[in-house]
């Protein structure tokens, strides 16, 4: 498990802070958009089953793009300012 699933696990208020935030929103249309969100839903429960491969390979598809990228800075900055501290990456 990295810091970064680390971080969220441990704080549940700061993942429902960040996935209620427009950012957050984005992030999730960006996961779901190409095939109606059947591939981030089988990464999610393979993440849940402890093989987070998936998980991170939908993330590195969004970062891939300029937009998805902008994104993820600044739901890290995000993160900062509500104290989960630093992390190693999404």
């Amino acid at each position: 498990m990295d810091k970064f699933e680390q971080e969220l696990r441990g704080n549940p208020e700061l993942l429902r802070h960040i996935m209620n935030s427009q950012d957050g929103q984005t992030l999730m249309k960006l996961l779901t958009r190409s095939d109606n969100g059947t591939r981030f839903r089988h990464a999610v429960q393979s993440a849940a089953n402890g093989n987070p491969s998936e998980m991170a390979d939908c993330l590195r598809q969004v970062t891939e793009s300029r937009e998805g990228a902008a994104l993820v800075a600044r739901l890290r900055l995000l993160m900062e300012q509500r104290g989960a501290g630093r992390y190693g990456g999404v």
